[in-house]
Protein backbone atom coordinates (compact mmCIF):
# COMPACT_ATOMS: atom_id res chain seq x y z
CA UNK A 1 0.00 0.00 0.00
CA UNK A 2 1.07 3.38 -1.08
CA UNK A 3 1.68 6.10 1.50
CA UNK A 4 -0.49 8.47 0.15
CA UNK A 5 -2.99 5.30 1.09
CA UNK A 6 -2.24 5.73 4.75
CA UNK A 7 -3.25 9.55 4.76
CA UNK A 8 -6.89 8.07 2.86
CA UNK A 9 -10.47 7.95 4.47
CA UNK A 10 -12.35 5.38 4.53
CA UNK A 11 -14.71 7.17 1.56
CA UNK A 12 -10.92 7.36 -0.45
CA UNK A 13 -10.55 10.81 0.15
CA UNK A 14 -6.82 11.82 0.30
CA UNK A 15 -7.00 14.13 3.88
CA UNK A 16 -3.93 15.50 3.94
CA UNK A 17 -5.10 16.86 0.33
CA UNK A 18 -8.14 17.80 1.03
CA UNK A 19 -7.24 20.02 4.01
CA UNK A 20 -5.08 21.81 1.34
CA UNK A 21 -7.92 22.44 -0.66
CA UNK A 22 -9.99 23.82 2.37
CA UNK A 23 -7.29 26.12 3.10
CA UNK A 24 -6.63 27.24 -0.13
CA UNK A 25 -10.69 27.86 -0.78
CA UNK A 26 -11.12 29.79 2.23
CA UNK A 27 -7.77 31.74 1.33
CA UNK A 28 -9.69 32.59 -2.33
CA UNK A 29 -12.98 33.66 -0.50
CA UNK A 30 -10.76 35.85 2.14
CA UNK A 31 -8.56 37.28 -1.58
CA UNK A 32 -11.72 38.21 -2.98
CA UNK A 33 -13.35 40.23 -0.30
CA UNK A 34 -9.49 42.07 0.26
CA UNK A 35 -10.34 42.95 -3.67
CA UNK A 36 -13.78 44.49 -2.40
CA UNK A 37 -12.20 45.92 -0.03
CA UNK A 38 -9.30 47.91 -1.81
CA UNK A 39 -7.20 45.38 -3.15
CA UNK A 40 -5.71 45.41 -7.00
CA UNK A 41 -8.08 43.68 -9.15
CA UNK A 42 -12.00 43.60 -10.59
CA UNK A 43 -15.19 42.64 -9.04
CA UNK A 44 -18.84 43.49 -9.38
CA UNK A 45 -18.79 45.32 -6.14
CA UNK A 46 -15.86 47.43 -4.83
CA UNK A 47 -15.73 49.72 -1.73
CA UNK A 48 -12.86 53.02 -2.01
CA UNK A 49 -10.71 52.27 0.91
CA UNK A 50 -10.97 54.76 3.30
CA UNK A 51 -7.29 54.68 5.04
CA UNK A 52 -3.92 54.51 3.15
CA UNK A 53 -2.69 51.68 5.32
CA UNK A 54 -5.03 48.95 4.79
CA UNK A 55 -4.92 48.76 1.03
CA UNK A 56 -1.16 48.29 1.37
CA UNK A 57 -1.78 45.93 3.53
CA UNK A 58 -4.41 43.86 1.58
CA UNK A 59 -2.21 44.42 -1.61
CA UNK A 60 0.96 42.32 0.13
CA UNK A 61 -1.86 39.77 1.82
CA UNK A 62 -3.32 39.35 -2.53
CA UNK A 63 0.20 39.21 -3.97
CA UNK A 64 0.98 36.55 -1.68
CA UNK A 65 -1.83 34.76 -2.29
CA UNK A 66 -1.69 35.21 -5.92
CA UNK A 67 1.81 33.61 -6.14
CA UNK A 68 0.96 29.99 -5.17
CA UNK A 69 -3.04 29.64 -4.51
CA UNK A 70 -4.69 29.44 -7.97
CA UNK A 71 -1.21 27.20 -9.34
CA UNK A 72 -1.91 24.92 -6.51
CA UNK A 73 -5.08 24.21 -7.37
CA UNK A 74 -4.11 23.91 -11.19
CA UNK A 75 -1.74 21.36 -9.71
CA UNK A 76 -4.09 19.26 -7.71
CA UNK A 77 -6.18 19.04 -10.12
CA UNK A 78 -3.84 17.56 -12.67
CA UNK A 79 -2.52 14.95 -10.06
CA UNK A 80 -6.01 13.23 -9.96
CA UNK A 81 -6.50 13.42 -13.96
CA UNK A 82 -4.35 10.07 -14.61
CA UNK A 83 -5.95 7.85 -12.13
CA UNK A 84 -9.74 9.31 -13.14
CA UNK A 85 -8.31 9.02 -16.69
CA UNK A 86 -7.03 5.09 -16.35
CA UNK A 87 -10.45 4.13 -14.20
CA UNK A 88 -12.61 5.46 -16.84
CA UNK A 89 -11.36 5.50 -20.33
CA UNK A 90 -11.32 8.95 -22.37
CA UNK A 91 -15.00 9.08 -23.93
CA UNK A 92 -16.46 8.29 -20.08
CA UNK A 93 -13.38 10.63 -18.33
CA UNK A 94 -14.28 13.42 -20.70
CA UNK A 95 -17.76 13.27 -20.52
CA UNK A 96 -17.43 13.32 -16.23
CA UNK A 97 -15.63 16.27 -17.07
CA UNK A 98 -17.92 17.80 -19.12
CA UNK A 99 -20.63 17.22 -16.49
CA UNK A 100 -18.41 18.61 -13.52
CA UNK A 101 -16.95 21.52 -15.32
CA UNK A 102 -19.42 22.95 -18.00
CA UNK A 103 -22.70 22.85 -16.36
CA UNK A 104 -21.26 25.51 -13.62
CA UNK A 105 -19.95 27.22 -16.07
CA UNK A 106 -23.39 27.43 -17.62
CA UNK A 107 -25.08 27.78 -14.00
CA UNK A 108 -23.20 31.00 -13.41
CA UNK A 109 -23.38 32.50 -16.62
CA UNK A 110 -27.26 32.97 -16.51
CA UNK A 111 -28.51 32.60 -13.01
CA UNK A 112 -25.64 33.27 -10.72
CA UNK A 113 -24.18 36.35 -13.12
CA UNK A 114 -28.20 37.39 -12.95
CA UNK A 115 -28.48 37.28 -9.00
CA UNK A 116 -25.42 39.00 -8.47
CA UNK A 117 -26.92 42.05 -10.92
CA UNK A 118 -29.57 42.22 -8.91
CA UNK A 119 -27.78 42.85 -5.98
CA UNK A 120 -25.90 45.38 -7.38
CA UNK A 121 -28.25 47.26 -9.24
CA UNK A 122 -31.24 47.59 -6.64
CA UNK A 123 -29.14 47.76 -3.55
CA UNK A 124 -25.59 49.58 -4.20
CA UNK A 125 -26.95 51.71 -7.19
CA UNK A 126 -30.20 52.18 -5.84
CA UNK A 127 -32.10 51.36 -9.63
CA UNK A 128 -35.32 49.24 -8.82
CA UNK A 129 -34.74 46.18 -11.62
CA UNK A 130 -36.85 43.14 -10.97
CA UNK A 131 -35.06 40.24 -11.14
CA UNK A 132 -36.73 38.50 -14.01
CA UNK A 133 -36.25 41.68 -16.74
CA UNK A 134 -32.54 41.35 -15.54
CA UNK A 135 -31.81 37.69 -16.33
CA UNK A 136 -33.53 37.75 -19.15
CA UNK A 137 -31.52 41.06 -20.32
CA UNK A 138 -28.71 38.16 -19.97
CA UNK A 139 -29.97 35.35 -21.77
CA UNK A 140 -30.90 37.26 -24.58
CA UNK A 141 -27.17 39.43 -24.45
CA UNK A 142 -24.85 36.54 -23.17
CA UNK A 143 -21.79 38.25 -22.67
CA UNK A 144 -20.11 35.06 -21.12
CA UNK A 145 -19.24 36.61 -17.83
CA UNK A 146 -17.92 33.92 -15.64
CA UNK A 147 -16.00 35.44 -12.70
CA UNK A 148 -13.70 33.74 -10.98
CA UNK A 149 -15.08 30.31 -13.03
CA UNK A 150 -12.40 31.09 -15.77
CA UNK A 151 -10.95 28.85 -13.76
CA UNK A 152 -13.03 26.03 -14.32
CA UNK A 153 -13.20 26.71 -17.54
CA UNK A 154 -9.36 26.82 -18.32
CA UNK A 155 -9.55 23.18 -16.41
CA UNK A 156 -11.84 22.11 -19.13
CA UNK A 157 -9.21 23.14 -21.81
CA UNK A 158 -6.47 21.53 -19.71
CA UNK A 159 -8.61 18.78 -19.66
CA UNK A 160 -9.45 18.05 -23.50
CA UNK A 161 -6.10 19.02 -24.17
CA UNK A 162 -4.78 15.66 -21.82
CA UNK A 163 -7.02 13.23 -23.42
CA UNK A 164 -5.84 14.24 -27.01
CA UNK A 165 -1.79 14.06 -25.44
CA UNK A 166 -3.29 10.56 -23.98
CA UNK A 167 -4.77 9.24 -27.29
CA UNK A 168 -1.67 10.90 -29.41
CA UNK A 169 0.82 8.76 -27.24
CA UNK A 170 -0.94 5.77 -27.30
CA UNK A 171 -0.57 5.64 -31.27
CA UNK A 172 3.08 6.18 -30.95
CA UNK A 173 3.55 2.92 -28.86
CA UNK A 174 2.46 4.01 -25.28
CA UNK A 175 5.26 7.08 -25.08
CA UNK A 176 4.70 8.46 -21.60
CA UNK A 177 6.98 11.73 -20.60
CA UNK A 178 7.58 10.76 -16.66
CA UNK A 179 10.93 12.06 -15.09
CA UNK A 180 12.14 11.56 -11.86
CA UNK A 181 10.12 8.80 -11.22
CA UNK A 182 9.63 6.94 -7.49
CA UNK A 183 11.27 10.28 -6.67
CA UNK A 184 10.86 13.69 -5.78
CA UNK A 185 12.74 16.49 -8.14
CA UNK A 186 16.09 17.09 -6.87
CA UNK A 187 16.47 20.85 -5.91
CA UNK A 188 18.34 21.26 -8.87
CA UNK A 189 15.36 20.69 -11.14
CA UNK A 190 13.15 22.37 -8.65
CA UNK A 191 15.97 25.57 -9.13
CA UNK A 192 15.83 25.45 -13.26
CA UNK A 193 12.06 24.67 -13.07
CA UNK A 194 11.80 28.53 -11.37
CA UNK A 195 14.27 29.65 -14.30
CA UNK A 196 11.95 28.53 -16.97
CA UNK A 197 8.73 29.66 -15.64
CA UNK A 198 10.25 32.99 -14.35
CA UNK A 199 11.62 33.64 -18.13
CA UNK A 200 8.45 32.33 -19.19
CA UNK A 201 6.19 34.67 -17.50
CA UNK A 202 8.56 37.39 -18.30
CA UNK A 203 8.43 36.80 -21.76
CA UNK A 204 4.58 36.87 -21.68
CA UNK A 205 3.94 40.15 -20.02
CA UNK A 206 5.82 41.69 -22.52
CA UNK A 207 2.91 41.58 -24.75
CA UNK A 208 0.31 40.98 -21.69
CA UNK A 209 0.68 42.31 -18.88
CA UNK A 210 -0.93 41.73 -14.92
CA UNK A 211 -4.53 43.05 -15.24
CA UNK A 212 -4.81 43.04 -19.52
CA UNK A 213 -7.18 39.63 -20.00
CA UNK A 214 -7.81 38.08 -23.48
CA UNK A 215 -11.60 36.31 -23.57
CA UNK A 216 -11.98 35.95 -19.71
CA UNK A 217 -7.89 34.99 -18.78
CA UNK A 218 -5.61 36.84 -17.88
CA UNK A 219 -1.98 35.24 -19.54
CA UNK A 220 0.30 37.67 -17.03
CA UNK A 221 -0.64 34.19 -14.97
CA UNK A 222 -0.79 31.59 -17.37
CA UNK A 223 2.74 29.97 -17.31
CA UNK A 224 2.11 29.26 -13.89
CA UNK A 225 -1.19 27.59 -14.33
CA UNK A 226 -0.25 25.32 -16.97
CA UNK A 227 3.09 24.54 -15.66
CA UNK A 228 1.76 22.91 -12.68
CA UNK A 229 -1.33 21.25 -14.22
CA UNK A 230 1.26 19.12 -15.97
CA UNK A 231 3.48 19.20 -12.82
CA UNK A 232 0.69 17.48 -10.76
CA UNK A 233 -0.15 15.01 -13.43
CA UNK A 234 3.75 14.32 -13.04
CA UNK A 235 2.99 14.13 -9.39
CA UNK A 236 1.00 11.48 -9.68
CA UNK A 237 2.94 9.19 -12.34
CA UNK A 238 6.23 9.61 -10.16
CA UNK A 239 4.40 9.31 -6.44
CA UNK A 240 6.32 12.49 -6.02
CA UNK A 241 4.06 13.01 -2.75
CA UNK A 242 5.48 9.79 -1.43
CA UNK A 243 8.92 10.55 -1.40
CA UNK A 244 8.85 14.28 0.02
CA UNK A 245 12.09 14.60 2.21
CA UNK A 246 11.72 16.40 5.50
CA UNK A 247 15.25 17.57 4.23
CA UNK A 248 14.61 18.38 0.94
CA UNK A 249 11.54 20.56 2.44
CA UNK A 250 12.85 21.96 5.23
CA UNK A 251 15.24 24.11 2.62
CA UNK A 252 12.40 25.11 0.64
CA UNK A 253 10.36 26.04 3.56
CA UNK A 254 12.84 28.42 4.26
CA UNK A 255 12.91 29.68 0.72
CA UNK A 256 8.76 30.25 1.61
CA UNK A 257 9.74 32.14 4.66
CA UNK A 258 12.47 34.44 3.08
CA UNK A 259 10.50 34.92 -0.30
CA UNK A 260 7.17 35.82 1.76
CA UNK A 261 9.78 38.20 4.46
CA UNK A 262 11.24 39.61 1.42
CA UNK A 263 7.55 41.06 -0.45
CA UNK A 264 7.15 44.34 1.99
CA UNK A 265 11.01 44.60 1.87
CA UNK A 266 11.57 44.84 -1.87
CA UNK A 267 8.42 47.15 -1.92
CA UNK A 268 9.97 49.65 0.09
CA UNK A 269 12.87 49.18 -2.19
CA UNK A 270 11.78 49.29 -5.05
CA UNK A 271 8.97 52.19 -4.72
CA UNK A 272 11.34 54.72 -5.93
CA UNK A 273 12.33 53.00 -8.93
CA UNK A 274 10.05 53.75 -11.13
CA UNK A 275 7.15 56.41 -11.71
CA UNK A 276 4.73 54.75 -12.69
CA UNK A 277 3.62 50.79 -11.42
CA UNK A 278 2.89 49.92 -14.68
CA UNK A 279 6.56 48.67 -15.26
CA UNK A 280 6.20 46.33 -12.58
CA UNK A 281 3.15 44.67 -14.59
CA UNK A 282 5.18 43.77 -17.50
CA UNK A 283 6.06 45.00 -20.48
CA UNK A 284 10.13 44.97 -21.44
CA UNK A 285 11.68 46.10 -17.64
CA UNK A 286 13.67 45.02 -15.47
CA UNK A 287 11.01 46.10 -12.66
CA UNK A 288 8.76 43.11 -14.42
CA UNK A 289 11.63 40.70 -14.89
CA UNK A 290 12.21 41.05 -10.62
CA UNK A 291 8.08 40.46 -10.17
CA UNK A 292 8.41 37.53 -12.32
CA UNK A 293 11.64 35.71 -10.46
CA UNK A 294 9.93 36.55 -6.56
CA UNK A 295 6.29 34.91 -8.10
CA UNK A 296 8.65 31.92 -9.31
CA UNK A 297 9.97 31.69 -6.22
CA UNK A 298 7.26 31.97 -4.32
CA UNK A 299 5.14 29.96 -5.93
CA UNK A 300 7.12 26.47 -5.66
CA UNK A 301 8.41 26.84 -1.97
CA UNK A 302 5.12 27.78 -1.03
CA UNK A 303 3.21 24.63 -2.39
CA UNK A 304 6.25 22.09 -1.53
CA UNK A 305 6.00 23.49 1.59
CA UNK A 306 2.57 23.22 2.26
CA UNK A 307 2.55 19.67 0.72
CA UNK A 308 5.09 18.37 3.26
CA UNK A 309 3.50 20.28 6.68
CA UNK A 310 0.35 18.80 5.82
CA UNK A 311 1.16 15.16 4.86
CA UNK A 312 2.91 15.23 8.23
CA UNK A 313 0.74 16.88 10.78
CA UNK A 314 -2.58 17.37 8.88
CA UNK A 315 -3.60 13.98 8.00
CA UNK A 316 -6.74 13.90 9.90
CA UNK A 317 -10.04 15.15 9.82
CA UNK A 318 -12.40 16.12 12.52
CA UNK A 319 -16.32 16.29 12.04
CA UNK A 320 -15.94 19.90 11.24
CA UNK A 321 -12.84 19.24 8.50
CA UNK A 322 -15.04 16.40 7.32
CA UNK A 323 -18.20 18.25 6.60
CA UNK A 324 -16.26 21.54 5.10
CA UNK A 325 -13.68 18.90 2.36
CA UNK A 326 -16.37 17.44 -0.21
CA UNK A 327 -17.93 21.59 -0.32
CA UNK A 328 -15.14 23.15 -1.73
CA UNK A 329 -15.92 23.10 -5.17
CA UNK A 330 -19.37 24.60 -4.67
CA UNK A 331 -17.63 27.16 -2.63
CA UNK A 332 -15.66 28.23 -5.44
CA UNK A 333 -18.68 27.87 -7.60
CA UNK A 334 -20.55 30.16 -5.59
CA UNK A 335 -18.29 32.41 -3.15
CA UNK A 336 -18.02 35.70 -5.60
CA UNK A 337 -22.06 35.56 -4.75
CA UNK A 338 -21.93 35.15 -0.93
CA UNK A 339 -19.40 37.92 -0.69
CA UNK A 340 -21.38 40.48 -2.61
CA UNK A 341 -24.61 39.40 -0.74
CA UNK A 342 -22.36 39.68 2.45
CA UNK A 343 -20.95 43.64 1.23
CA UNK A 344 -25.00 44.88 1.00
CA UNK A 345 -25.38 45.29 4.97
CA UNK A 346 -22.47 47.38 5.15
CA UNK A 347 -22.72 49.64 2.27
CA UNK A 348 -23.79 52.63 3.93
CA UNK A 349 -22.65 52.04 7.45
CA UNK A 350 -20.27 54.85 8.92
CA UNK A 351 -16.91 52.21 9.78
CA UNK A 352 -13.94 51.81 8.11
CA UNK A 353 -13.21 49.97 5.26
CA UNK A 354 -10.63 48.17 6.96
CA UNK A 355 -13.50 47.04 9.66
CA UNK A 356 -15.67 45.92 6.75
CA UNK A 357 -13.19 44.05 5.56
CA UNK A 358 -12.83 42.17 8.93
CA UNK A 359 -16.57 41.62 9.12
CA UNK A 360 -17.37 40.46 5.49
CA UNK A 361 -14.88 37.96 6.13
CA UNK A 362 -15.60 36.77 9.26
CA UNK A 363 -19.64 35.84 7.48
CA UNK A 364 -18.28 35.26 4.07
CA UNK A 365 -16.13 32.04 4.76
CA UNK A 366 -18.61 30.06 6.86
CA UNK A 367 -21.72 31.05 4.60
CA UNK A 368 -20.05 29.97 1.67
CA UNK A 369 -19.89 26.39 2.83
CA UNK A 370 -23.64 26.64 4.39
CA UNK A 371 -24.65 27.40 1.07
CA UNK A 372 -22.70 24.51 -0.28
CA UNK A 373 -23.82 22.26 2.08
CA UNK A 374 -27.51 23.51 1.18
CA UNK A 375 -26.93 23.36 -2.60
CA UNK A 376 -25.42 19.97 -2.63
CA UNK A 377 -28.18 18.56 -0.57
CA UNK A 378 -30.58 19.02 -3.66
CA UNK A 379 -31.47 15.80 -5.70
CA UNK A 380 -28.82 15.00 -8.14
CA UNK A 381 -26.34 18.07 -7.62
CA UNK A 382 -23.82 15.93 -6.04
CA UNK A 383 -22.74 14.28 -9.52
CA UNK A 384 -22.03 17.78 -10.86
CA UNK A 385 -20.48 18.65 -7.72
CA UNK A 386 -18.96 16.12 -6.10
Amino acid sequence: MSKIADHSSKSGRILFIDNIRILLIVLIVLHHVAVAYGGSGGWPLKEAPSDAISPIILFLFNAINQSYVLSFFFLLAGYFIPRSYDKKGPIRFLTDRLIRLAIPLLFFTTLIISVIDYLVLNFAQGRDLPFLRIMAHQIRNPSWRIGPLWFVEVLLIFTVIYVLYRLISKLISNYSFNPFKNGFPTNTAIIVSIMAITLGTFLVRIWFPVGVWVHTFQLAHFVHYTFCFWLGILAYRGKWFDSLSKSQAKVWKIVALSTVVALPVMMIALSGAAENIEVFLGGFSWQAFIVAVWESIAALSIIISLLYIFQKRYNKQGSLLRWMSPNFYTVYIMHQLVIVAAMIPFLHAAMPTALKFIFVALISVPACFVVSDLIRRIPYTKRVLG
